[in-house]
């Protein structure tokens, strides 16, 4: 028995990756301007549910917001080969393939492959303080 409990690494990947994909919607939402978000209609008939679509986009908008910041964040705390091939993986407009991640960082594609086996990890690590980090059973 060890006193530091072992990490899953395949279920911390998967947690990484989980989130990491979401980078693209989150940045698509938060950078829609707020004056886009459509204001309350005003009028004197009544409604049967009383539902306000403005304040739903409005906290839409601000979750995805502090979401993305998040993911910025724990990025920013990784070396700069691990937060290259992550951002060109997840984060770039367009979707990159290892192949050509390694043409832009002069690697192997079989070298990104590890590379980003043990970015997912740093990345697990550095997101909200461990968040994403699974233990052994």
């Amino acid at each position: 028995m060890t006193l530091v409990p072992e990490i899953n690494k395949k279920e911390t990947k998967k947690n990484a990756r989980a989130v990491l994909s979401q980078y693209r919607r989150l940045n698509r939402i938060a950078e829609r301007a707020p004056i886009d978000l459509k204001s309350p209609i005003i009028t004197d008939m009544p409604r049967s549910g009383a539902k306000n679509g403005s304040q739903d986009a409005f906290l839409e908008w601000i979750d995805a917001e502090i979401e993305r910041d998040a993911i910025v964040a724990a990025l920013a705390k990784l070396g700069l080969v691990s937060r290259q091939i992550l951002y060109y993986s997840f984060c770039d407009a367009e979707k990159r393939s290892n192949y050509e991640i390694g043409r832009l960082l002069s690697y192997s594609d079989k070298n990104i492959e590890k590379l980003k086996a043990i970015a997912l990890l740093e990345f697990a690590d550095a997101y909200k303080k461990g968040k994403l980090t699974a233990l052994e059973k």
